[in-house]
Order: structure tokens, then sequence, then C-alpha cells
């Protein structure tokens, strides 16, 4: 009686087509898991964007911070955390994040850029009276560097020499953008938008 089996060089050959189907499938999937959690970034960004429309409708200002409009505006605080952000906001704040400074869930957003230079480039009247920002609708108010840029690193206060990529952006309409992070925050206008 003759038993049949796979000789060797033919269990070799299936092994190499099983490598090289994944070789060819695993960064396919790798991009798919990257655009989705873009798009729930970006999901994430527009609920942001209209709790900061109702707050600014409600006080005729902006809040000092992002997650001022959890309070009221927002019921999940997940909508602070970026998918992509490693840390999930876990990081201690400074002048250029909130992290788990005043929501302990974390924040991976910021706003754009820091109140400092918003107003000193007159993207906004000083506190409380902001209006309706320079570029009405158009005005980016917060953003996420967490996809799009090469690095990212919460202690910067302006693009860092040599950082590369895209920022997505939130407007005060509640639409959501993107720019590249290489032009200088002061040569922005509205048709830079992608």
């Amino acid at each position: 009686m003759r038993v049949r089996a796979f000789t060797l060089i033919e269990l070799l050959v299936v092994i190499a087509i099983i490598a090289i189907l994944a070789a060819i499938l695993f960064p396919v999937f790798a991009t798919a898991r990257g655009a989705a959690r873009r798009t729930v970034c970006i999901s994430n960004m527009r609920q942001l964007g209209v709790a900061l429309q109702m707050y600014r409708q409600d006080n005729e200002e902006l809040p000092q911070r992002l997650s001022a409009v959890n309070e009221a505006y927002v019921r999940a605080t997940g909508i602070f955390l970026c998918p992509s952000d490693g840390l999930k906001g876990q990081y201690p704040g400074n002048d250029r994040t909130e992290g788990f400074t005043y929501l302990p869930s974390g924040v991976s957003y910021d706003y754009i850029p820091r109140w400092e230079t918003a107003l000193e480039l007159g993207w906004w009247r000083p506190w409380p009276k902001y209006g309706r920002g320079k570029w009405d609708d158009l005005t980016p108010v917060a953003g996420c560097q967490w996809h799009w840029a090469t690095s990212f690193h919460t202690g910067w206060s302006t693009n860092q020499t040599g950082a590369s990529g895209w920022q997505l952006l939130v407007t005060m309409g509640g639409s959501v953008r993107k720019i590249r992070i290489e032009e200088p925050i002061a040569d922005f206008t509205p048709d830079k938008y992608r």
C-alpha cells in the first residue's frame, strides 16, 4: 500500500507562497488600520468642533482649555483622545498640550496655535470676547498631529526644524481640514487647507 504525502519541495513551495502573500497583505492591513484610526480621529475632532461652537454660543467666548467643554457639551471623554496617540493623553500638561492635567482620562488634541501666538497673529481678539476669528468659520481652533507628522513631541511650542507631514485641524465651523506642518504658522491662510 502506497502512502501519499507531500515531498519536501512541495512543502517549501507552499511555505514560500504563504510568505509572499503575507508580505503583500500585512502592509495593506497596516494601511487600513491607519485609515480607520484617522477616521475615528476626524469624527472626534468634528464632535469637539461642535462642542466648541456650542460653548462659544452659550458663553460668548472659547474655553481656556479644550477639556472644559467636557462638563456640559460632551458625554464621552473618549472624543478627546486620538486613537494614534500611543500614550492616550496620559502625559503631564505643558504650555502646548493638556495631557491629564485637567481631565484624568487625558487629552490628545491641543489649541492651534497656542493662544499667545494666535492673539499675536490676530486670529482672535483678546479674552474674553474672542469674536468669530480672523477667517470666521474657517479659523482653525484645535489640531491633531498624531497621524500625519513624521514626529511629534508634546513639548514643542512651534514646529520643530525638519519636521514634516500633515496636521489635522478642526475649524471654528466644525469642519476638519489638514495643513502641512513645515509651513510657518505666521504664513497660514485658509487657502492652504487640503
